[in-house]
């Protein structure tokens, strides 16, 4: 009858510990606070010395997307309780590896974007910040053979980025 009892006991604490700590985790990883309800991604212009064309719409898209499908916040127009601001600052390939005859045998195609980011409900979370990466290839691939495929990577690792710093907080 004693072991009843310990059992129940020990059922009991633990409920109420898990009851009285209201443990909060998730899978994603995300770390948002309960009252950011909404988000909001404006217009970013594409002020690179080299504009490629639509570049901007990708990333908004893709940033729109991304919260879309790892967090349960709701698109606004305006007046979102997270906001995401931010314009491309760059856009350029260069020659990053010399082949014995001094030719280029590697390009980089790298992106900037300088991304301001405003909590409504906590002016702490606040930034402005600027996300760069590059895409590594053959100098003898022309630009418009890789270029789909570069920018999708080069995007993917700054979202990841951006989102690692607002919504994830790693």
């Amino acid at each position: 009858m004693k072991k009843i009892y310990k059992h129940i006991i020990f059922g009991l604490i633990i409920a109420i510990s898990v009851y009285a700590c209201k443990m909060s985790y998730s899978f994603t990883g995300i770390n948002i606070s309960k009252d950011i309800k909404t988000f909001q991604v404006d217009y970013f212009p594409n002020n690179a010395p080299l504009i490629e064309p639509g570049l901007n719409e990708d990333f908004r898209n893709k940033l729109i997307d991304r919260i879309d499908r790892q967090t349960n916040l709701t698109q606004v127009k305006s007046n979102g309780d997270i906001i995401f601001q931010g314009e491309i600052i760059d856009y350029k390939i260069e020659p990053v590896a010399l082949s014995a005859g001094q030719t280029a045998a590697k390009n980089r195609l790298t992106i900037a974007l300088k991304i301001e980011y405003t909590n409504t409900k906590n002016a702490d979370d606040n930034f402005d910040k600027r996300y760069s990466w590059y895409y590594e290839y053959p100098a003898a691939t022309g630009l418009n053979d890789i270029k789909t495929q570069a920018q999708e990577d080069i995007l993917n690792t700054i979202l990841d980025n951006l989102f690692n710093d607002t919504l994830a907080k790693w």
